[in-house]
């Protein structure tokens, strides 16, 4: 304590890899947070992550990354992500690949998603819309529909089927 003063190593910055390389997966995922108590009228459009801890007027569009409703934030608009959280409140139409409504969360209007769930305590109310994943590899097939006058098969309707 006072008496041999020992050496400070100074340490290396966190965007900093062992091997001296930068560390781009930090950079690659970077979080946008409107903070709590603030009020944001407009669009966003995000490439990382946000966390709304207030409140935003307007519609929000992420392109790789996820919007964090958090418990005290309130969304009034679209919602359009790869995946969605929602512990506040939601007034609109959210479009994800999944959409997720937590203990406090409620969603009041359109859910256009891949998979949904609502955990106990969560609220929808609304209509949802399910769509397919875009990772799924659709085909076409021609199906035969016979024909009642001249009891003939023909080929007249492609249905996509998922492979």
């Amino acid at each position: 304590m006072f008496g041999k003063k020992t050496e400070t190593v100074a340490a290396e910055p966190v965007s900093q890899a062992v091997d001296g390389k930068k560390n781009t997966n930090a950079e690659a995922r970077r979080c946008t947070i409107v903070a709590k108590s603030s009020v944001f009228k407009g669009d966003i459009d995000v490439e990382g992550d946000i966390q709304i801890w207030g409140k935003v007027i307007g519609n929000i569009r992420v392109k790789e990354g996820a919007i964090q409703i958090m418990h005290a934030g309130r969304v009034e608009g679209e919602l359009s992500a790869p995946e969605i959280i929602i512990d506040g409140n939601v007034e609109g139409t959210c479009c994800a690949a999944t959409l997720d409504i937590l203990e406090h969360g409620e969603l009041r209007g359109i859910s256009r998603c891949g998979s949904m769930s609502i955990k106990r305590g969560g609220l929808f109310l609304g209509q949802s819309e399910q769509i397919e994943n875009k990772d799924k590899s659709t085909s076409e097939r021609v199906v035969p529909i016979k024909d009642s006058n001249n009891d003939k098969s023909k080929d007249k309707a492609t249905v996509k089927t998922s492979a």
